[in-house]
């Protein structure tokens, strides 16, 4: 625009200039040729963003002396897994509740025909939120316009679905959504099913959908404050003011208490004590918010 100031971008480097850029900085770079390979497959900005605590001060481009790229690559490693480790079970919990949130809701309302009240804005109470999602369900049922499941109601049913059916397509994101639009009657209904509050329930499917999109999306865990905060009860936090609930460790804990059984919160727990065991001389765990009592919080979940 006319008059407005130009700021220039940063010059775009080639992978050689990366590595020299990270040796400038202070970072120990052994084997050169495994550095820049390792950067063909791993954007500069990305890695760069796990050697973030090893910097001098927090407005410092510089790293602190023994910061070596190896050690910055073992932190990357670990976020990779843990984030691969934990993407199995979000999809559990994911499963699972477009169940519970379906059949809670059909129950109290779409018992009665045409049985489409899902679609009737006047049974939500956050209406222009409600709306949102249905607008987001028409771009999905665009993009899945090849499948037999919109073929078909599509044909018979004037493209309206079962709400058994509509939350199969709907990101997990609008599932959330979609639980926090509903009065208060019929979040009630499916919390208590689940033993919880309705109001935890909301913030738990929320910061569950956060952690499943920052996992689908490859996002960083690692030294990364999550929002919204977790909602504990009050008992907890007085006897854990330890755990912070805008730390990962934070959002494992409402993953494992939302997995719907015993053995996937075992199986859960065993893969992260696995991967801590594996990584413990590489990853400071304070850095994922896990207290030194972390071993004995995580079974609390399960016994």
């Amino acid at each position: 625009l006319r008059g407005e100031k130009i700021v220039e971008l940063k010059t775009p480097f080639t992978y050689e200039q990366q590595v020299e850029q990270l040796r400038n900085h202070g970072m120990e770079i052994v084997n050169i040729y495994k550095a820049r390979t390792l950067l063909t497959k791993i954007n500069y900005y990305r890695f760069s963003g796990y050697a973030l605590q090893y910097r001098k001060a927090p407005e410092d481009s510089d790293y602190m002396d023994g910061t070596t790229f190896d050690r910055v690559y073992k932190v990357y490693q670990f976020d990779a897994e843990l984030r691969s480790v934990l993407r199995k079970y979000i999809e559990i919990v994911e499963i699972y509740f477009r169940a519970q949130i379906s059949y809670g809701f059909s129950m109290a309302k779409c018992l009665a025909p045409p049985h489409d009240q899902h679609y009737d804005e006047n049974n939500f109470y956050r209406k222009k939120e409600f709306n949102e999602v249905l607008s987001n369900l028409e771009r999905d049922k665009n993009y899945y316009k090849d499948s037999l499941i919109v073929k078909h109601h599509k044909s018979k049913y004037n493209s309206k679905m079962p709400l058994w059916v509509m939350v199969e397509l709907l990101s997990f994101s609008d599932i959330s959504k979609l639980f926090g639009c509903m009065y208060n009657s019929e979040q009630n209904k499916i919390a208590d099913k689940i033993g919880i509050s309705a109001s935890t329930l909301e913030n738990h499917l929320h910061c569950l959908s956060v952690l499943r999109n920052k996992c689908a999306h490859a996002a960083r865990l690692y030294n990364t404050k999550f929002y919204p905060p977790v909602k504990f009860n009050p008992q907890f936090l007085r006897t854990n003011p330890e755990v912070k609930n805008t730390s990962l460790f934070a959002y494992i804990l409402v993953l494992l208490k939302r997995l719907p059984d015993k053995e996937s919160k075992d199986r859960l727990i065993n893969e992260i004590l696995s991967l801590v065991d594996k990584f413990h001389k590489d990853v400071e765990l304070a850095r994922i918010g896990f207290p030194s009592n972390y071993v004995d919080l995580i079974k609390k979940q399960v016994y």
